[in-house]
């Protein structure tokens, strides 16, 4: 079974902004460069940061701002620039950029998101790096998402519209396998160009998915959508990094 990579993305700010490229440095035992390195920290999280800044440990996305709380914030994409700052853009909102590094900056961060972000929710508190070699992601591993093009164009047919891959933000995409193909690779190891990655379990979905990164807007009701088509809410998978590497878009993806 083989297909090739068409999508390259990483996410630098949780929730916040999807950014995708063309190519990326894979190491072994990390997750995908730049791919939730910050994360907002709201005024009831229990994720505390050191006097840099840096997460003092992972936590949990009940922690941190998350597009399931404000389905506007799915609506955001990120650019990141040369010089290390985040260019962020959202259909309702003028353009910003910030250079996370900077105190000032988160600020100015926090004052941008206050219209998209519910009043009524815990507030934004605090930008935090993450730990080192562990991004603020879902998960308590480092880990990369992987899903088959053909499984969001199997539940877009199911759903009569066509879906945005940003709806799922994963950050690697695959065209060529069948529909729902990359569950059946659970236990086995796939070569992307230079990388080897090992097929470790499925992404369970949550309320994220819900709104449409177009208009920021929920116009899906997508756990009960995948239940009822599929008998389990899930679309894509988790991989880890066995041999680090270079990936590019267009590159063969071989399972092993």
């Amino acid at each position: 079974m083989t297909g090739h990579l068409s999508h390259i993305y990483r996410h630098p700010i949780k929730s916040v902004g999807l950014d995708e490229i063309a190519s990326a440095s894979l190491s072994q035992g990390r997750a995908m460069p730049l791919d939730r390195v910050w994360a907002i920290a709201h005024t009831q999280s229990k994720v505390s940061g050191d006097a840099e800044g840096r997460a003092e440990s992972w936590g949990k996305k009940a922690n941190f701002l998350t597009g399931r709380a404000s389905a506007s914030l799915m609506a955001v994409t990120a650019r990141c620039l040369e010089d290390g700052r985040i260019l962020l853009q959202h259909p309702d909102l003028w353009h910003i950029e910030i250079d996370p590094t900077r105190a000032a900056d988160h600020t100015k961060l926090f004052e941008w998101l206050r219209p998209i972000w519910p009043a009524d929710a815990p507030q934004p508190a605090s930008l935090l790096r993450a730990p080192k070699d562990q991004p603020l992601s879902d998960q308590s591993t480092p880990v990369l998402s992987l899903i088959g093009q053909a499984s969001l164009n199997n539940l877009s047919a199911k759903l009569g519209q066509p879906l945005s891959r940003a709806r799922f933000r994963a950050n690697l995409w695959v065209e060529g396998w069948e529909p729902f193909a990359e569950f059946d690779l659970i236990g086995r190891q796939i070569r992307i160009g230079d990388a080897l990655l090992e097929v470790r379990k499925r992404v369970g979905r949550c309320r994220a998915t819900d709104a449409n990164p177009e208009t920021g807007l929920r116009d899906i009701d997508m756990l009960p959508a995948l239940s009822q088509h599929y008998n389990h809410t899930d679309l894509g998978v988790f991989c880890a990094v066995i041999e680090g590497g270079e990936i590019a878009r267009g590159e063969r993806v071989k399972v092993i």
